[in-house]
């Protein structure tokens, strides 16, 4: 029996599904967008022993399809519609051109394939982006304190140091507290009363999500491995191990660093070769804490802080290329390290190549 191939064009209230199957007509059908309806369509299309590969576009409610159809299909693929192929772009667009492509190019395996990981590892990720979320918000909290102290003559607080040192936050609730009756001119202190009961409830929040974090990655044996880099912290090692999840997923070095963005643009044009600004592409969460560990292992890696000022030339204007091509040799070092379990080693450093020779 010749296999089917099904695109799923989905969006929030209707999905049209379209069935590819050599030497037959194309199927096409409309239904509301509900997963057990899905299943039972895929359950129809199957009565006849066909095996069914399905493939529909990667959003934010990809993971739950993906393991609620799999068991219906002989395969699933989630696609990612930016990296489609060249071979069905066209002006024309409707839901029925997109689900007949997604199935078309499934059935040349040319849908370029988003990795969906199991349910654990996804709330893994979400949890490390919520606690990325929180952190941003509280430095926004800080800064608009900061600025409505300022707008008010208070440009320094009282104790030399941080703003959060205890001492200043004391005084900055004393603030919100001194004033005998309302006015125009004491309006402000009831902004920075609520400001302050914000930091105050993100603060509290922070910690909670952070010691979750933090008991999770000692379950997992690739935070000891990662950990062991001068300069790499609990934060970038799950980070980085939560976005990998599987290391054999990547054949190559140069693969492993394209995934987290920190590979060049390639612009190539017969005899002409450029490479440009990184592609920043996939989570950028991983790559940002790539960069922060980056300056870290250059003040406490001998072998780094000298790759580092090869790269930086004694240039000044070049610090930053050069941070960021630590982080990328410090990726591909810990592909290594996972790949054979072993703790850091400083000839790391030089034995693993930053980029894949040509």
């Amino acid at each position: 029996m010749e296999p089917k191939y099904i695109g799923f064009d989905i969006d929030s209230k209707n999905t049209v599904a379209c069935a590819v199957q050599q030497g037959r007509k194309d199927v096409f059908q409309s239904f509301p967008t509900d997963t057990r309806r899905m299943q039972k369509y895929l359950r129809q299309l199957g009565r006849d022993g066909s095996p069914l590969h399905l493939t529909f576009e990667i959003s934010g409610e990809a993971g739950y399809r993906h393991d609620a159809l799999r068991p219906y299909v002989e395969s699933l693929t989630v696609s990612n519609p930016n990296k489609m192929t060249w071979i069905f772009r066209t002006s024309r667009k409707n839901d029925r051109i997109d689900a007949r492509k997604q199935a078309v190019l499934l059935s040349i395996d040319e849908v370029p394939k988003v990795h969906i990981p199991v349910l654990e590892v996804r709330q893994w990720r979400a949890t490390i982006q919520h606690r990325r979320l929180l952190v941003n918000r509280r430095t926004a909290v800080k800064n608009r304190i900061r600025a409505l102290l300022k707008a008010h003559g208070l440009a320094q607080p009282p104790h030399r140091g941080s703003w959060w040192k205890r001492a200043n936050q004391r005084w900055m609730e004393q603030l919100t507290q001194d004033w005998s009756e309302v006015s125009g001119e004491t309006l402000w202190r009831v902004q920075l009363k609520n400001l302050l009961e914000e930091l105050t409830l993100l603060g509290g929040q922070l910690k909670q999500v952070t010691s979750y974090l933090d008991q999770y990655l000692d379950r997992h044996p690739g935070g000891v491995l990662l950990m062991s880099i001068p300069g790499v912290g609990p934060r970038t090692a799950e980070a980085v191990l939560a976005y990998t999840d599987d290391i054999r997923r990547f054949l190559r070095s140069k693969q492993y660093c394209a995934y987290f963005g920190l590979t060049p643009k390639l612009d190539e044009s017969g005899l002409r070769r450029r490479l440009g600004h990184i592609s920043k592409e996939g989570p950028s969460v991983v790559r940002w804490l790539l960069v922060e560990s980056a300056w870290r292992v250059v003040a406490r890696v001998p072998a780094f802080q000298a790759f580092y000022e090869r790269v930086q030339a004694g240039q000044p204007n070049r610090r930053k290329v050069a941070v960021v091509a630590v982080a990328r040799k410090l990726l591909a070092i810990m592909r290594a390290m996972l790949q054979s379990g072993e703790l850091f080693n400083e000839s790391l450093v030089a034995a693993v190549p930053a980029k894949s020779r040509r």
